[in-house]
């Protein structure tokens, strides 16, 4: 057994290939898929955090991959070596102690998954409230294409109409970090389909609502994230259309099951998944350590 930094993408693709294999193994929820992981990598402030990783290595086959960012570990491991975990977030604790600038350390885990909860008590972790609400559904029963209007839906065509992607999201998530520059970095990841990245034209000519679908292929499985909609065109049912339409492009492709996930406190959007089909199967709560 090898434990190192991540170091390349050829790394990362591996850490890719173990989020398929424990989606596949366990199936929701996840603590991440290779669509997460791709827009997590691509969004962070800063563009070098990934490598700050850490993957445990089995006869060179990537069993295990923690990745500390800030004072939050997400971590993840295959299900045959779970018992690695604590070692997991060991090592990503002392990594957060040795930048000496927070206080208490984060981490996740689901309400169903009482392994993970278990071992965070041993090691001196306490639960939180509620976190992340894990949506899912199937794709077999997907209404058909209604009029939208004067506003109608299809894919971002290409690199000049990133500002105005980009426009719409920060609208969307005000006060927002979003930048020209994420989202083409966003464009360029292993998991990206313009096809999928969806967007609601606003009679004015802006967008006026939008999603990305991230498909795990060889799970079948589509991932929303991030879905919003402009300030100036809520209340007009023009976010359940655009996930509509990524579900029916995403099930074209091959996908069998969606999911997205949602705050607790987010009313609007909690009521919107419940509206689109989705189910709230799960609770992923914070779970924190302090470490004076």
């Amino acid at each position: 057994m090898l434990s190192r930094q991540l170091r390349d993408e050829d790394d990362y693709q591996s850490v890719r290939r173990l989020l398929q294999r424990v989606y596949a193994a366990v199936g929701p929820p996840d603590y991440g898929t290779v669509g997460d992981l791709d827009w997590w990598r691509h969004t962070e402030e800063d563009s070098g955090a990934i490598w700050r990783s850490q993957i445990w290595l089995d006869d060179g086959v990537v069993v295990g991959f923690a990745w500390p960012n800030g004072n939050q570990l997400d971590y993840v491991s295959d299900p045959d070596y779970r018992q690695l975990e604590p070692e997991m977030v060991t090592w990503a604790e002392a990594q957060i102690r040795v930048s000496g600038e927070h206080s208490t350390m984060t981490t996740l885990a689901a309400d169903s998954d009482t392994q993970r909860q278990k071992q965070l008590q041993e090691l001196g972790f306490e639960r939180g409230g509620e976190s992340t609400r894990y949506w899912f559904r199937r794709l077999d029963d997907l209404p058909a294409r209604q009029s939208l209007g004067e506003y109608t839906i299809r894919n971002l065509r290409g690199d000049d109409e990133v500002a105005a992607r980009v426009a719409v999201h920060r609208d969307a998530f005000a006060p927002s970090k979003m930048t020209e520059a994420k989202h083409r970095a966003v464009m360029g990841s292993s998991t990206y389909r313009i096809d999928l990245d969806l967007v609601v034209d606003a009679p004015d000519g802006s967008f006026a609502a939008y999603c990305i679908v991230w498909l795990d292929e060889a799970n079948t499985h589509a991932v929303f994230e991030p879905v919003g909609c402009h300030s100036a065109h809520r209340q007009r049912g023009l976010t359940k259309a655009v996930m509509f339409e990524g579900m029916r492009r995403a099930r074209e492709l091959g996908a069998t099951t969606a999911s997205v996930v949602s705050h607790p406190t987010e009313i609007a959007a909690n009521r919107l998944y419940a509206s689109a089909g989705f189910t709230d199967i799960d609770m992923i709560r914070e779970w924190s350590k302090p470490l004076n």
